[in-house]
């Protein structure tokens, strides 16, 4: 869609618009996601989204309402994006240790083209969350199915014998979910001694040490 079909059309009701509005809703919340990344949450505004999406401003306010409630639906959606990315990436592989490392790399993977700004949008995320008592509860919800994503796979490994009997899956999610996150960091501030290669390498040397025999 253009700049300037998106900008002369007019306000569609995302309760009404079926698939259209939907579609049209999530492309702006694809965009606004850039903008977040870029800018950061609290400098991101109506302004902002329109400029990059070419939907206009009262578009935006018809769909969102307010500025804070377009930021939370575009955390929602990356929260939503990302979780279903690493389901697509590892729903085809077999080995739980391929799984893992596949799951774990993706999350890394966040600076890529397949996830662009995905660290950024968790800082900015988890950052909101700290005086946002309701939005913390859905982010701690996130969390719960990213461990469950990994747990799952702890528990296929051991039950197939290639990972340690000894591993337990909730614990081990825990950890490696613990370590992912401290690869946030480093990547989100572009640490020239830890390239997301390195970080990769860092991760799976850690989760060979938690789950191979």
């Amino acid at each position: 869609m253009s700049d300037a079909s998106a900008s002369d059309s007019p306000p569609v009701p995302v309760r009404r618009g079926g698939r259209r509005s939907g579609r049209k809703r999530e492309d702006v919340l694809a965009h606004a996601c850039v903008v977040i990344g870029e800018r950061g949450a609290d400098a991101t505004r109506f302004a902002d989204v329109s400029e990059v999406s070419g939907v206009p401003v009262s578009t935006l306010q018809y769909y969102f309402g307010s500025r804070e409630d377009l930021l939370l639906a575009a955390f929602r959606y990356a929260a939503k994006r990302d979780l279903e990315g690493v389901r697509a990436a590892v729903a085809d592989l077999d080995d739980p240790w391929e799984r893992m490392q596949k799951a774990c790399a993706f999350v890394v993977g966040f600076a890529d083209e397949a996830a662009p700004y995905g660290w950024q949008l968790w800082a900015e995320a988890w950052r909101w969350a700290q005086r946002d008592a309701e939005w913390r509860d859905e982010v701690l919800a996130d969390n719960a199915k990213w461990r469950a994503l990994l747990a799952e796979t702890v528990a296929a490994g051991v039950s197939a014998g290639r990972f340690r009997a000894d591993a337990d899956p909730e614990r081990v999610a825990r950890q490696a979910l613990a370590v992912v996150d401290g690869m946030g960091l480093p990547i989100v501030l572009e640490d020239p001694d830890v390239p997301p290669d390195t970080a990769r390498e860092l991760l799976a040397d850690v989760l060979a040490r938690l789950l191979l025999p």
